[in-house]
């Protein structure tokens, strides 16, 4: 009887991994049909990195974040240079903005990860199908993202449901809508591992 009990558990895991796998495959596909939609920093060349850079009007912080000339601490300005790259933007503004903000998310530790987290919920909620269709793609930076939108969640005693409601509220292209059951999964799977500590 307990061996079975095993066996079917075990059996049950793969199926949901399967599930979760298919889930994946299916939101790749459809966000590559919706390529064109939807631009990103990672995906331009260097040249036209240089061009968009000399021809929009960037804040100077993030200027010198980019260009590697400062680091975000726990401090007022880096509060100042996240609510920037967290406003709201468009075209090759937001390309650059979500671009540096992810290059420091993915380095964030200690007392700046913690601070990150609202700011995380804030892009994402601002920016659902832009954020979810380069998650859908990007899994690590999506794993960063729900990693600290699951602390953060957890540490202010926020609603999951709630916060998962307000994303399938605002999701609206149909490669977020596909990837967007994934990234919430992710988030509770987190919430419930710091629940069980």
């Amino acid at each position: 009887m307990i061996v079975y009990r095993i066996v079917n558990t075990e059996k049950m895991r793969k199926i949901e991994i399967n599930k979760m796998l298919l889930g994946l495959v299916l939101a790749f596909f459809s966000c590559i049909s919706h390529a064109d939609e939807n631009r990103y920093w990672d995906d331009l060349d260097e040249n036209s990195k240089s061009e968009i850079i000399n021809t929009i009007d960037v804040d100077k912080n993030i200027m010198k974040l980019y260009l590697h000339e400062i680091k975000l601490s726990d401090n007022d300005l880096t509060m100042t240079i996240l609510d920037t790259l967290c406003s709201s933007s468009n075209g090759n503004k937001r390309m650059l903005y979500f671009y540096v903000l992810n290059e420091n998310i993915k380095k964030s530790d200690g007392a700046l990860a913690e601070m990150l987290g609202g700011y995380c919920i804030k892009y994402v909620n601002e920016n659902t199908d832009y954020a979810l269709e380069y998650f859908s793609k990007h899994h690590d930076v999506a794993n960063d993202y729900a990693n600290m939108i699951a602390s953060e969640l957890y540490l202010s005693n926020s609603s999951f449901t709630q916060y998962e409601k307000k994303l399938q509220h605002s999701t609206k292209s149909k490669c977020a809508k596909d990837y967007l059951p994934t990234f919430l999964k992710e988030i509770e799977r987190i919430l419930t591992k710091i629940d069980s500590l």
